[in-house]
């Protein structure tokens, strides 16, 4: 069996994109994700503190985050609360800003630029907002962004 080299080339332009990897969209990122924080945030006194972060998240289809956890704020263990709805684009890079309660009081917006990776199943996150130094990584743990 022949194949004309025209119709070769038209099959395998018809074939790549489908086996590309999707772009991302809102819904990559639903699931359910744990994370965790590391660096330093600036306390009342304005001085760095060491700053440790372990919580839960589940996001929906829309991309509606809402995270439970811990913070170790200089060896002050509080609760933390965290909402906000992510912006995942299709270059798998995002922004979310979040509504943030610590100890039980708003603690203001925390924004973070991300980036999603290992194909959905992990993101990188940093912080924008002034004053701290933190690094942020999620994995997902149930779920998937089908």
């Amino acid at each position: 069996m022949t194949y004309r080299l025209s119709t070769i080339l038209t099959a395998c332009a018809l074939a790549s994109p489908a086996l590309a990897a999707p772009p991302c969209n809102q819904q990559t990122t639903q699931g359910t994700w744990m994370y965790t924080c590391e660096g330093t945030l600036p306390t009342p006194s304005a001085t760095a503190t060491a700053t440790r972060m372990l919580g839960a998240c589940t996001s929906s289809k829309a991309a509606a985050w809402n995270c439970e956890g811990t913070v170790n704020l200089g060896g002050t263990i509080l609760p933390q609360i965290l909402q906000g709805v992510a912006t995942n684009l299709p270059n798998c890079t995002g922004t979310i800003s979040y509504a943030h309660t610590l100890g039980g009081v708003s603690a203001g917006v925390l924004d973070i630029r991300f980036v999603i990776h290992d194909g959905g199943q992990a993101i990188s996150g940093l912080p924008v907002n002034s004053g701290g130094v933190l690094s942020c990584s999620l994995k997902r743990i149930a779920g998937s962004g089908d």
